[in-house]
């Protein structure tokens, strides 16, 4: 017999601490980088400060783990959606520090599974399909599946929403 390995829940406190973590790395990345565009670099340094701070002093009503999920998944779209070395070099600082965000492209996970599961994997969709067909990360055929399953999940949440009213 073999004990199983059981993964801690983490506190609020610990993901902001985490998150916050996150955004200095990427902050370094993003300074030195030769790839992104000078006018990108400060809208996305002050997007990443932004986020760090809203994880690290929250309204009381935002201190809550689901919403400091919605930080993490906002900040990590780029890093997921992204190639290129500064994106290898952030993953690669994760890693090092034992910083246990994964990386995961959700577009071709969700492509996968033929489904759209959690509001999440939804706006990420949104966020990215346009961008992804643009650099040729999906092709024509894609998009209409991804359409199809963006407008499954939004019937599903009407659905959901009517249900819940009518209780």
């Amino acid at each position: 017999m073999h004990a199983e390995k059981t993964k801690k829940r983490m506190t609020y406190q610990e993901r902001a601490d985490r998150l916050a973590k996150t955004v200095d790395i990427a902050d370094k990345i993003i300074r030195y980088s030769k790839t992104i565009p000078e006018e990108s670099k400060h809208q996305f340094l002050n997007w990443g400060q932004l986020l760090k701070d809203k994880a690290l002093n929250p309204e009381p009503q935002f201190r809550k783990v689901v919403s400091i999920k919605y930080l993490e998944n906002d900040f990590l779209i780029y890093w997921n959606e992204s190639d290129g070395p500064d994106i290898d070099k952030f993953w690669k600082e994760l890693n090092e520090k034992e910083i246990d965000f994964e990386r995961k492209d959700t577009i071709q996970l969700v492509l996968k599974r033929k489904k759209i599961k959690n509001i999440h994997e939804y706006d990420n969709i949104i966020d990215t399909i346009v961008v992804s067909e643009q650099i040729g990360r999906i092709n024509k055929e894609q998009v209409v599946d991804l359409n199809r399953l963006l407008n499954e999940f939004e019937q599903r949440q009407t659905k959901n929403k009517k249900q819940s009213t009518t209780r």
